[in-house]
C-alpha cells in the first residue's frame, strides 16, 4: 500500500485522518506547494525548488524554521523508496497551523509530503487558446505556488471543453502572462522572449533553468510584458514546468515552425541535466 508524510508521520494515502475540518489550506487556502521530479534519489533542481518554497513561506508569512533542507530531502527519498517509485512525482505543500479566522493564531506550518508516478510532459502540443475570463495579477506571492489555483483550474476546464492541448492567461493588464500548469516561451528570429514576473506568472523553475541555458548559448534573452499579438507573430513557441519541455504547434488557429536550431540547442542542454 503507497504511503504518504504528514508531519513527519507515515500514512497510508487512503486513510480518513488526514484532513481536519480546521486545515486552513482548505479553509482559506492559505499555503503554498512545490513539485518536484525524483530520479534515482536525485531531486531535479532541489536547491531551486527548496529556496522557492521557503521564500515563499516567508512572503505567505510562514514560520518553516522547524523543517530542515537535509531532513526534508532525506524523507522525500525515503517515501519514494518506501512506494517503489525510482522516478516520481514529489508534492510538498505547507500550510499554516489551525487557528484564527482572517487573523490566524499561529504561524508555524503543516505539511504533507506525496509521491506519485511521472508523467511526462508531451513533447508537442497541437492545440492552444486564450483564456481572458479570469486574469492574473501581479503581486509579492504571484511568483509562488499558492493554495489558491482557480484561474489555472477554471482555465484547464475550458481547455477541455474546446478538446485543446493548452490554454494562455493573460494579467489584468491584458499581456500574456502563462499557461494552465507551465511558463510559455517563445523565439523571434534569434531573441528568446517570455513574460516577465511583473505579468503575474510563476517563477518557474524549469523556466530559470532555460533562461540560464540561453545565456550561456549567447541567446538574447528578453523578459517583457507582451499582447497577444506580439506572441502570435513568433517563430516558435515552447512551455516549460517541472514534467517537461513542450512545443506549441498552433495558437487561435496561427500555426509555427516545427523546429529551430536554438530550441535545440536549449532541449540538449536540459536533457543533459535531468538525464
Amino acid at each position: 500500500m503507497s504511503q504518504l508524510i504528514l508531519n513527519g508521520e507515515y500514512y497510508p494515502t487512503d486513510s480518513n485522518q488526514l484532513l481536519s475540518t480546521s486545515n486552513r489550506a482548505f479553509l482559506y487556502g492559505d499555503g503554498i506547494f512545490e513539485t518536484i521530479k525524483l530520479q534515482n534519489k536525485n531531486l531535479l533542481f532541489w536547491e531551486d525548488h527548496y529556496n522557492r518554497m521557503v521564500n515563499g513561506a516567508k512572503a505567505l508569512s510562514l514560520d518553516c524554521s522547524k523543517i530542515t533542507e537535509d531532513n526534508l530531502r532525506d524523507s522525500i527519498i525515503n517515501l519514494a523508496e518506501q512506494n517503489s517509485l525510482p522516478i516520481a512525482r514529489i508534492r510538498i505543500q505547507l500550510w499554516r497551523a489551525p487557528g484564527g479566522l482572517f487573523t490566524p493564531t499561529d504561524n508555524s506550518v503543516q505539511y504533507l509530503i506525496n509521491a506519485s508516478e511521472f508523467t511526462v510532459a508531451p513533447s508537442l502540443k497541437r492545440s492552444c487558446f486564450f483564456f481572458e475570463e479570469v486574469p492574473l495579477a501581479y503581486s509579492s506571492i504571484s511568483r509562488y505556488k499558492t493554495c489558491n489555483a482557480l484561474p489555472y483550474i477554471l482555465a484547464s476546464i475550458k481547455r477541455k471543453e474546446l478538446e485543446a492541448d493548452e490554454m494562455i492567461l493573460f494579467n489584468t493588464d491584458g499581456f500574456v502572462s502563462e499557461c494552465t500548469a507551465s511558463n510559455i516561451f517563445w523565439l523571434k528570429g534569434e531573441t528568446l522572449c517570455t513574460p516577465s514576473l511583473e505579468t503575474g506568472c510563476i517563477e518557474g523553475i524549469v523556466r530559470k533553468q532555460i533562461l540560464a541555458y540561453a545565456r550561456q548559448h549567447h541567446i538574447k534573452v528578453v523578459e517583457g510584458q507582451y499582447f497577444k499579438e506580439e506572441l502570435l507573430h513568433a517563430d516558435f513557441v515552447f512551455t516549460t514546468n517541472t514534467a517537461g519541455i513542450s512545443q506549441l504547434a498552433c495558437i487561435e488557429g496561427k500555426q509555427f515552425k516545427e523546429k529551430h536550431p536554438l530550441y535545440d540547442q536549449l532541449i540538449e542542454s536540459y536533457s543533459k541535466d535531468v538525464s
